[in-house]
């Protein structure tokens, strides 16, 4: 187990680090730190550019000089399949067998051989008849430039994860939650009930696209669009623009239209009459969560209470905070080098 470890969260903008360490039994924060990629270095989830994205990294380690090369690298993109599966109570050994004989039916993308498959599982949950399993698979083809990647650049790769799993460990209890993280390409539901894994859904409206629509509305670069993300509320960047608003709008409401078709999917399936009589609260993450009035949107939108990052007092940090608006963007980066502790 080691007393220090990074979380690396990759995608096609750049990278967030956060350095965890044990103190004591407690995990702690020690350091963030981010870097923004070359256009085209990854492009849908796959590394476009392996010598300039090696380079780009070994410059920023390099600066940052971390106190640990052990990592746990996060990955999200279309091409990862997330499913669950039952199937009759069995032993280890055998659910081992059954799984790998099931793979190439559960993926979505075409499999010729099992090593064309890189896949893992956990047991959701299990009773005396059966046993439900939550399965992530991947074309090892896309995975294999990620671990050379972190090999060439001098990391030592402890686990490859996908972050949303990572997120109970933000809470101590996590019995009854939606987790929603925007991050550049996507937006990731996953909702826990009972304390257990109930659905992951990806849709792809992320941070990029509320970006695009603001330069349009506002007739800004996307670097000047980024600013304004980052210096004004939701109700300046929805009411302000004399450019096009109707993109912005859309965005908003292609955003809002996924949360209340998730939560009412899973209403329905477990009989609820409401989000709260199902949910206790909302965690909201990632790039848009930084923006102000967001959160207060949708608190308002699927009324449930909603908080974020910033708002959880359970997390530590060895250092004093000195990016407000900023912190949200890192949850999955966190809670990949808190999950990397105990591997």
């Amino acid at each position: 187990m080691p007393r220090s470890h990074l979380g690396l969260d990759i995608d096609s903008s750049g990278v967030k680090v956060a350095e965890t360490v044990y103190q004591g039994r407690q995990k702690v924060v020690t350091k963030l730190a981010e870097h923004t990629l070359p256009l085209g270095a990854i492009v849908d989830g796959r590394i476009a550019k392996s010598q300039l994205l090696a380079q780009e990294l070994k410059r920023f380690l390099l600066k940052q000089n971390f106190k640990t090369d052990s990592v746990t690298l996060g990955l999200r993109s279309a091409w990862i399949t997330v499913k669950t599966h039952r199937f009759p109570a069995m032993r280890p050994r055998e659910l081992d067998k059954a799984l790998e004989f099931e793979i190439p039916e559960l993926v979505t993308f075409p499999v010729h051989t099992p090593k064309d498959v890189a896949y893992d599982y956990f047991i959701n949950e299990r009773t005396a008849h059966e046993v439900e399993v939550v399965v992530v698979a991947c074309a090892r083809q896309h995975l294999q430039p990620y671990i050379e990647l972190m090999h060439e650049v001098g990391l030592t790769l402890a686990g490859i994860d996908v972050p949303a799993f990572g997120w109970r460990e933000l809470l101590p209890d996590s019995s009854n939650r939606c987790f929603i993280e925007v991050s550049q390409e996507q937006t990731t539901i996953q909702i826990n009930l009972n304390g257990l894994f109930k659905v992951l859904r990806v849709v792809p409206v992320g941070a990029l696209h509320f970006r695009q629509s603001i330069g349009d509305a506002f007739g800004v670069s996307e670097e000047e669009a980024q600013q304004l993300m980052r210096s004004r509320d939701l109700d300046y960047l929805l009411m302000k623009g004399e450019g096009s608003e109707r993109a912005l709008r859309a965005t908003t409401q292609q955003f809002l239209g996924s949360v209340l078709q998730t939560l009412d999917f899973v209403r329905a399936d477990v009989r609820a009459s409401n989000f709260r009589s199902m949910l206790e609260e909302v965690v909201f993450l990632g790039d848009l969560a930084d923006v102000s009035g967001v959160a207060l949107m949708l608190q308002e939108e699927i009324d449930l209470s909603v908080r974020t990052l910033q708002d959880i007092s359970d997390l530590k940090f060895g250092f004093s905070l000195g990016m407000p608006g900023r912190l949200n963007s890192y949850g999955s980066a966190i809670t990949l080098g808190m999950r990397g502790l105990d591997s």
